[in-house]
């Protein structure tokens, strides 16, 4: 009966032959011989996964606002907001608060046939002079959801 001994080199493993030595050059070598292979697949699976979590997180973002975060403007007739995805006007909205908390008629929102990243939401009446806050949330064709909020003024 003829014992044999496995060797492991490297993660592989191999009966040692009849006769042979173990020899621990051979093994390192078998070993060096992999590291080129080893480093490919991890800078291959650092690649994609990096690809795979920036695909996961894309999301839409307020780009403008009209009108702008803090501007004093005259009286507006409707608020556009524009993002970097088209929107799901279904599914997006926002909200208009006067200075005093009270709700601000608009009507539903839509987004623009020529520009499918903008959202317009008509409002009903003119704005008297005073701050508004705009509390909006949108969702774009991806089914992302976003929220934010902006202010502006009307001026007297």
């Amino acid at each position: 009966m003829v014992a044999m001994t496995t060797i492991r080199t490297g993660g592989l493993s191999r009966p040692l032959r009849l006769g042979e030595a173990f020899d621990k050059r051979n093994v390192l070598k078998r070993r060096n011989n992999l590291m080129p292979r080893k480093t490919i697949l991890t800078t291959l699976a650092i690649v994609i996964a990096g690809f795979v979590s920036a695909v996961a997180y894309a999301h839409p973002v307020l780009e403008a606002t009209d009108p702008g975060q803090g501007a004093t403007v005259a009286s507006p007739k409707e608020i556009r907001l524009t993002f970097t995805e088209d929107l799901i006007a279904k599914f997006s909205g926002l909200a208009v608060k006067d200075q005093g908390g009270h709700l601000v008629e608009t009507a539903g929102p839509s987004v623009d046939p020529s520009h499918k990243s903008q959202l317009i939401v008509p409002i009903s009446k003119p704005l008297s002079p005073g701050s508004y806050d705009v509390d909006w949330h949108a969702v774009s064709v991806d089914t992302h959801k976003v929220s934010g909020h902006f202010s502006f003024k009307v001026a007297q």
